[in-house]
């Protein structure tokens, strides 16, 4: 068994491609002993985004802080969330978070460990984004 607070988890800036001002702790993880599920800690900041991509896996989202809403390009929708919800992405369907002006959240989402071939497709072409000076006043 294992024990630590969250924060004392190293913070990682997200750099997939289109990523912007999103962070990653990755709280429960292989190198712990984890086979099965994955837990991280997301944080986006102000005009933050994970941009559009499937994978071939399934995920699950719960909101602890703030509002976002989630971009589901093959549907056209923007899908509002807050505190206390929840969502559930299955493998395959597109999607992608963001946050508008004056919006912050964290995240938790739960994955597989052992994933098909790692087959993550981001439709985005845009080098990912992060400013530490952003990211440090809209947390306080």
């Amino acid at each position: 068994m294992k024990f630590r607070h969250a924060f004392d988890v190293p913070t990682d800036i997200v750099r997939e491609p289109g990523a912007k001002q999103v962070t990653i702790r990755r709280l429960i993880d292989t190198p712990d002993g984890a086979d099965r599920f994955l837990m991280s800690l997301f944080e986006l900041s102000e005009n933050g985004a994970t941009p559009p991509h499937f994978h071939d896996w399934e995920h699950e989202i719960y909101v602890l802080s703030g509002s976002l809403h989630v971009d589901l390009p093959a549907e056209g929708k923007h899908v509002p969330l807050k505190v206390g919800d929840v969502v559930f992405i299955p493998r395959g369907e597109q999607h992608g978070l963001a946050t508008g002006p004056g919006e912050t959240v964290r995240l938790l989402l739960v994955a597989p460990a052992e994933r098909p071939p790692v087959r993550s497709v981001f439709l985005s072409e845009e080098p990912y984004e992060f400013d530490a000076a952003a990211t440090e006043d809209s947390n306080r």
